[in-house]
């Protein structure tokens, strides 16, 4: 049975589990996975096994870095690039990504060779393993860090490899401990690395890792500015950007939910940006038909067609970003500098995320909630949950449940989120109205 195949069927027995008894399900699934996979003597196995391959590497002058195969991975990922080049400055490091993602990416000046590759979803394509394996071949890699769980490390040749079940394995077992330690997928590639890198940091060295860097092009930003003038909207005035799609039903928003807190934003004196939907095609155009005539004028739809770049500068220049768990919101919360010049871009957009099934902790960002990590932005990040009665360990692989119902996003109130919006753009001076009283009506 190949990996594909056993992920599928192991998340499909999971799914079943909490289908048929959801609460005591996922308490069940919760302990298991957790005595399995986050169990301290697993982990120090895994440990062993990481620092055994990272020991038969002599020397470290090449790392090839490949990242798991969604957007939002590839922004993971550049973590692990930033703790390897504080270790490492002088080596060749390569990073493979997602082909989407290249002009994200390209640009960092950590990064020796980008190679933007994988087109598969939610698994690798043939073509991307294919590519994977050439890229391994073409150079004598001293090591090689693989962050994807469905890529068999033989891909790589017989290079040195480290595996992801390391952090993987760590990520389970901090979910244990919800609010004492920092979890967050983005700090924890950057802390893996300089667990598995130890000896070669130097004394008294001290994590500063604030998050993810992303580089833009001049004419992504121009792009974006000259979208903002062409619906008449100004960044002298309060922008908030929504986007209402995710990967998975499970990550995704209920449509009565964001209904309701587009309304409530509407009645606030501010510009709406409306995301389009690529995996619920057209929600955009659903959501705006269901809205009243005066509200859908604050409302501009930014078309499916934008490039992901030219998206990534609109939310640079939005004040407020609203978003379920998905690729999008790694992408809002990542620190953005201009690829020419690589100066610092806007920066201060405060990013709101609305969470079901998938474990906060480790895919959320909120600046002042205990054991989460802020998003790298100069403005509030924040996190809300719902209260999910079958939530566990295993609703990290959301593409992969397979659960009937979607009971993920229970007792949230679409109020909590338009008056943080609110909160934010009063104290940043952007808007002063009666707004407030409005909010908790409608």
């Amino acid at each position: 049975m190949d990996k594909e195949t056993q992920f599928k069927k192991f998340f499909q027995f999971t799914s079943l589990v909490t289908d048929v008894f959801p609460q005591r399900g996922g308490r069940i699934l919760d302990v298991t996975v957790r005595n399995l996979l986050g169990n301290i003597l697993v982990y120090k196995a895994v440990e062993k096994q990481a620092r055994k391959q990272f020991g038969r590497a002599k020397k470290i002058e090449a790392v090839l870095v490949a990242s798991d195969i969604n957007i939002g991975d590839a922004i993971i990922a550049q973590g692990a690039i930033t703790a390897l080049r504080e270790i490492l400055p002088d080596a060749r490091l390569d990073c493979v990504i997602k082909k989407s993602a290249k002009d994200l990416i390209e640009g960092n000046p950590k990064i020796s060779n980008l190679y933007p590759v994988y087109e598969g979803a939610p698994y690798p394509k043939d073509s991307d393993i294919e590519r994977l394996a050439e890229i391994a071949e073409s150079y004598e890699y001293d090591l090689v860090i693989n962050f994807s769980p469905m890529l068999d490390d033989r891909i790589f040749g017989k290079k040195n490899v480290v595996n992801y079940a390391m952090m993987a394995a760590e990520l389970v077992r901090n979910e244990g401990k919800r609010g004492e330690v920092i979890n967050n997928v983005v700090y924890r590639s950057y802390d893996f690395i300089r667990d598995v890198f130890r000896d070669r940091l130097k004394e008294g060295t001290s994590a500063e890792f604030k998050g993810a860097d992303l580089y833009l092009s001049d004419e992504a930003i121009d792009a974006a500015r000259n979208f903002l003038e062409s619906n008449d909207i100004s960044t002298d005035n309060p922008i908030v950007l929504f986007n209402p799609d995710a990967s998975a039903k499970f990550t995704r928003m209920p449509f009565d939910f964001q209904l309701s807190v587009l309304r409530k934003l509407s009645g606030m004196n501010c510009s709406i940006l409306l995301g389009a939907g690529h995996v619920e095609k057209l929600i955009e155009h659903e959501l705006l038909f269901s809205l009243s005539p005066e509200h859908r004028k604050k409302i501009t739809v930014i078309p499916p067609s934008t490039p992901l770049d030219v998206y990534t500068a609109l939310v640079d220049l939005s004040d407020v970003f609203i978003s379920g768990d998905t690729g999008p919101l790694h992408l809002a919360a990542a620190r953005k500098y201009s690829r020419r010049t690589g100066k610092s871009l806007r920066n201060k957009t405060a990013v709101l995320s609305v969470f079901g099934g998938t474990p906060f902790h480790i895919y959320g960002y909120d600046s002042s909630a205990p054991g989460f990590f802020a998003a790298n932005q100069d403005a509030p990040s924040r996190s809300f949950v719902a209260k999910s009665q079958c939530r566990n360990i295993t609703c990290i692989n959301k593409m992969a449940k397979t659960c009937k119902e979607v009971r993920c996003f229970r007792n949230l109130d679409p109020s909590d989120v338009a008056l943080e919006a609110l909160r934010h753009l009063e104290s940043a001076g952007k808007i002063i109205s009666n707004a407030r009283m409005r909010i908790l009506v409608k």
